[in-house]
């Protein structure tokens, strides 16, 4: 979930990033918080800007200031259900980046823009991947696993052994 919280990030800081004057080698600083998502999203909002000859420096003397708030990051899982009858189980996953956005063009002391942005990332996987793509370390790519239905859990089990159980009853009449 942490890589896709990036390419989310990539998303909206490539939508700052097309404000840009096209100019060689503009200066702009990046500011990330709350900094403890920082670390991992700082690579994602940057990317962007320096693909367009943006210099990112770590001052405030910089033409361009980006300021990249976070306002909620969340997973959610649902619809847990397998696929076929003797398939593994699967479950939709949506991984969803609240930010707010400010890009300041500090020579010409205006706001470039401003206001939040929302990126979405959903899929499908299989929920033996849930634990390889969680990290224990950071919360926010946790999400809560639904509870498997009723049918799925305990009547489709049940349906397969009946008709095993009849298939074989009928097997042996037949015969004799």
């Amino acid at each position: 979930n942490l890589r896709v919280y990036q390419s989310l990030a990539a998303s909206l800081g490539d939508s700052l990033a097309k404000l840009l004057q096209a100019a060689d080698s503009v200066r702009g600083s990046v500011r990330i918080a709350p900094p403890d998502v920082a670390w991992f999203l700082q690579d994602g909002v940057e990317r962007p800007f320096r693909a367009r000859n943006c210099v990112i420096s770590a001052n405030d003397s910089a033409r361009y200031g980006v300021e990249f708030g976070v306002v909620e990051m969340r997973v959610q899982y649902s619809n847990l259900r397998r696929e076929g009858i003797f398939s593994s189980r699967v479950l939709d996953r949506k991984v969803m980046l609240l930010a707010r956005l400010r890009l300041v063009d500090r020579v010409a002391g205006r706001v470039g823009t401003s206001g939040e942005r929302m990126a979405v990332f959903s899929d499908t996987i299989a929920l033996s991947q849930v634990e390889r793509i969680e990290h224990a370390s950071v919360p926010v790519t946790r999400g809560t696993i639904p509870p498997e239905d009723f049918f799925s859990g305990i009547a489709e089990p049940l349906i397969i052994v009946g008709a095993v159980a009849v298939a074989i009853f009928l097997l042996f009449t037949v015969r004799s």
